[in-house]
């Protein structure tokens, strides 16, 4: 256990802190993790571990308070973001962004309300608090759309609307979303036809710098639509193609008023028109892994640029390659069979395949595999690097082919 640094509070354990709570225990940070689940993967990397809801901001300040925190980080989580900028400004500890940009980016409605202020290049949008909204939208558009809610992460409530029955359908389902998330209103926009990409960068002095741009590879169907299975680089796009998809990435997070830490942003490229179209941006690191394949990739490591924000140290935060760049990289999850876990293992065969950093399995014997019907109900993944694409994917099947998780109904 590290005594020469004070430690540092992470609010969330699940997969997609669990490297940045690595990389602080690497950097000899103590590490108090908090989560709502006593059973999230990152918590036997912490030194210390609270159970807290990470949507609890009153709770996270009270724990700031009684422990004597200085430092606090996230990542990865768009419900964990929001509660730790709310208690970083409460009590006055660093962080990269405020609640009120947070805000803008969480809130899709207002996002694509500054995307549009912002001349950047979006699909035509509504937000839609009824059916007879959607509606109205709908006559004025040709089909398809994608309908959202206007708050939600991890694609739950998402879906592709072809016809009016599929409108009715994803509406009512994006307002409970919604709902659920506190705010009961939905998006519907026109769907883009072309390929889906992840730019995963940081904000410096005050402008966006690109350290990869991956192919986001999704889950086949309509719902739950936007179901990341794998980020690959390089992206497959062409160098001016990718420059155009970091270009809208960058006007956007101008647009919503990021200024320092860490950008993660979707986008969508049309190849017959030529055009990149910004679907998202996110004050945080993607929650897939996304900062570990950009440090593949660039030898960047941005984790440890969060972690500079949070203690103050601005050699960190604006740390440079500290790492071989590869040509390529990949994440890629495995997807379990719903039921109950009966048995896993392989992950020894799956971590010896060439090029495999690292591979895991999340749920133990005994615990519950769900339905796929949002991004945290993936069940583990695979980490992989090498001289090419089809090397990366190539590795990364292998190891998830030799992984094992079985399940009873």
């Amino acid at each position: 256990m590290s005594t020469t640094r004070s430690p540092i509070l992470i609010v969330g354990c699940g997969f997609p802190q669990l490297s940045l709570i690595r990389r602080a225990r690497a950097l000899g940070f103590d590490v108090l993790g908090l989560d709502g689940s006593n059973a999230a993967p990152g918590i036997a990397d912490c030194t210390d571990f609270l159970q807290v809801s990470t949507a609890d901001a009153d709770a996270i300040v009270q724990v700031i308070e009684a422990r004597g925190i200085h430092a606090i980080a996230t990542t990865g989580s768009e419900l964990a973001l929001k509660t730790t900028a709310i208690a970083a400004h409460r009590t006055g500890l660093p962080f990269a962004t405020t609640p009120e940009t947070v805000r803008r980016c969480q809130e899709k409605d207002a996002m694509r309300a500054a995307y549009e202020a912002g001349s950047v290049a979006v699909p035509p949008f509504a937000s839609c608090a009824s059916l007879a909204d959607a509606e109205a939208f709908a006559s004025r558009n040709p089909y398809p759309f994608v309908v959202k809610p206007v708050r939600g992460w991890g694609q739950r409530g998402v879906a592709r609307v072809d016809d009016h029955a599929d409108l009715v359908e994803a509406v009512a389902d994006a307002l409970h979303h919604g709902a659920n998330a506190g705010l009961a209103q939905a998006v519907i926009e026109r769907w883009i036809e072309g390929g889906e990409y992840s730019v995963t960068g940081f904000i410096e002095r005050e402008e966006l710098v690109a350290y990869a741009v991956t192919e986001r590879i999704k889950v086949p169907g309509k719902k739950p639509l936007g179901v990341m299975v794998a980020e690959v680089a390089p992206s497959g796009l062409s160098a001016a193609a990718e420059a155009l998809v970091v270009e809208e990435a960058r006007k956007g997070a101008k647009a919503l008023g990021l200024t320092r830490g860490p950008c993660y942003s979707q986008v969508a490229f049309d190849a017959v028109a030529g055009r990149a179209y910004l679907f998202e941006t996110a004050a945080r690191m993607g929650g897939g892994f996304d900062a570990d394949v950009a440090r593949i990739v660039s030898g960047v490591d941005l984790y440890d640029r969060i972690i500079g924000i949070a203690v103050g140290d601005h050699s960190l935060e604006f740390a440079g390659v500290c790492s071989a760049a590869h040509g390529a990289g990949i994440v890629k999850f495995h997807i379990g069979s719903p039921g109950i876990v009966t048995a896993t293992g392989g992950l020894e065969v799956a971590r010896a395949v060439e090029g495999v950093l690292a591979a895991e399995l999340f749920p133990a014997v005994g615990g519950t595999v769900h339905p796929l019907t949002d991004s945290a109900k993936r069940t583990g993944y695979v980490l992989a690097q090498g001289p090419t694409r089809a090397s990366v994917e190539a590795a990364a099947d292998r190891a998830l082919a030799a992984m094992i998780l079985e399940t009873r109904p």
